[in-house]
């Protein structure tokens, strides 16, 4: 009986540090910049701590005028690591934007993402 006991409390502390040990999904910056209205905005956003999975990969923003490019690697294929955030605001309404996606697993499972973004329209004056 000891033994069994033993031996799960290993395979806890085990799985507990492989999952510790995995670097956690980021996605930067916190916050992204204002834009003004009718002026061309230009940002970008980082994910970091894995290879995103372009499959998995979903982005929508709330005005039309606005688009999310991943950048383009050696190779021409795409990254969706590095994201480029586009467009010029016609109205003083806030931007929403919402990125999500999963990382590939090597030998750690891949991690799931989501992050929401405001971007707020200020008159340019």
């Amino acid at each position: 009986m000891e033994n069994k006991m033993i031996r799960k409390y290993i395979i806890v502390v085990s799985s507990l540090l492989i999952i510790g040990c995995s670097d956690p999904v980021k996605v930067s910056p916190d916050k992204l910049p204002d834009a003004y209205l009718n002026q061309p905005y230009q940002t970008n956003i980082e994910i970091t701590g894995g290879a995103v999975v372009e499959l998995s990969f979903y982005s929508e923003v709330s005005d039309a005028s606005f688009k999310i490019m991943p950048s383009i690697a050696e190779g021409g294929y795409k990254d969706n690591n590095m994201l480029t955030v586009t467009g010029t605001p016609t109205t003083l309404e806030p931007i929403y934007i919402n990125i999500a996606g999963s990382t590939y697993g090597t030998n750690f499972p891949g991690k799931d993402f989501e992050k929401e973004y405001t971007i707020e329209v200020k008159d340019a004056q």
